[in-house]
């Protein structure tokens, strides 16, 4: 038995192929394990690391983990509320995601992974027993940036069963995220189906773009951000919504387009609906805001007319946290609206400029979008 494996090998090297002897692998981690008591145990093997940290959304400050014999770091932390939290793993200095965990954060820079707390009834951004939309990867050409770019859309349950034109929500996120991010880490189109189960939401189409104009992104207080949400303009009206209306079956009343984003998306959705208020009757801005001096050199019409603007405004939507670093500008573009005459709603929660309160925003937000 064993002349006959060594001529096997030979042949196998003779072949050009290399033999590798077996070693014995060490047995795959569970990262993270939730326990029934709501605490979590992260690990991560890292052996020759000489320092080890856990970085979360429900920390207020980064935890050390412990080594053992066999070069896996572990710390296990909380109860911790019920949520959807990014995390990683900082190695020596360096973030990186869980990579026992395939439940991964999509954006440009950081690498994070994410955990979703269950809590004693099921959130409504799980994955519960109801029937589900359907996600599409689609990709479109961009003749505003010059390329082929990405998008994800969302049809609700039953709509390659029907024939109807549904209304249609393009929705953004923000800065150095990417177009999965909306529904990877906001869950959009779980908790889209389950408020359309519970009658709670108007089964809508939901485009995902990729806020991304790969021109940099200036701080929102600028002029030049303006700038920046002009290019979105174009694309979104003459390259998106053309693309969409010719592959999808959704309506070209403008009662029946809303646009709302978070961060960075949230600017470029009030720019681009303001600047097109014969193309969109709903607006929201989750986590964001326009500045005055924005507002008067692009929409002076709009806030001299504040009558014409309402009339055409079916909602206009603002949200943003208490400790968000946007909230001073948020709320002074809030107070600008109503000294406008602007009619909108607005609702400030706890919490700061985090993809929970995108969560609560698109949730408070999709109940109210083209409901009569």
């Amino acid at each position: 038995m064993k002349a006959s494996l060594l001529r096997i090998a030979a042949c196998l090297i003779g072949a050009g192929l290399t033999v590798v002897a077996q070693t014995n692998r060490p047995a795959p981690l569970q990262s993270p394990v939730i326990h029934p008591d709501r605490t979590v145990t992260f690990s991560v093997r890292a052996p020759n690391a000489r320092k080890v940290e856990l970085s979360a959304q429900f920390l207020a400050a980064n935890q050390a983990l412990t080594l053992d014999t066999n070069g896996v770091w572990s710390i296990t932390v909380g109860p911790v509320e019920p949520n959807l939290y990014p995390y990683n793993f900082v190695i020596d200095g360096i973030g990186v995601a869980d990579s026992a965990n395939a439940d991964l954060f999509p954006n440009e820079r950081f690498k994070q992974s994410l955990v979703d707390i269950p809590g004693a009834t099921p959130s409504l951004h799980s994955i519960q027993d109801v029937p589900h939309g359907t996600l599409t990867y689609a990709f479109y050409p961009s003749k505003t940036l010059g390329r082929t770019r990405p998008l994800i859309v969302y049809t609700p349950p039953g709509y390659h069963r029907g024939t109807e034109d549904h209304p249609v929500l393009y929705l953004v996120s923000g800065t150095t995220d990417t177009e999965e991010t909306w529904f990877k880490v906001g869950r959009a189109n779980f908790i889209l189906d389950n408020l359309i189960a519970q009658k709670r939401a108007v089964p809508m189409v939901v485009v995902m773009p990729y806020g991304n104009m790969m021109r940099g992104t200036p701080p929102p207080t600028s002029l030049q951000a303006a700038e920046m949400y002009r290019v979105f303009n174009d694309e979104l009206t003459l390259d998106i919504l053309p693309y969409v209306e010719a592959n999808y079956r959704v309506s070209r009343d403008r009662e029946q387009r809303a646009i709302a984003g978070f961060s960075r998306g949230g600017g470029q959705s009030l720019f681009t609906g303001f600047n097109n208020l014969d193309q969109f009757a709903w607006i929201g801005s989750y986590s964001a805001y326009l500045t005055p001096e924005v507002f008067d050199k692009y929409f002076a019409a709009v806030a001299a007319d504040s009558n014409a603007t309402n009339r055409k405004l079916k909602l206009l939507w603002l949200g943003v946290g208490r400790t968000d670093f946007l909230y001073k500008q948020a709320v002074e573009f809030d107070e600008y609206l109503k000294g406008k005459s602007i009619a909108h709603l607005s609702l400030v929660t706890d919490g700061g400029h985090t993809w929970m309160n995108a969560r609560h925003y698109l949730a408070e937000t999709l109940q109210l979008y083209f409901r009569k």
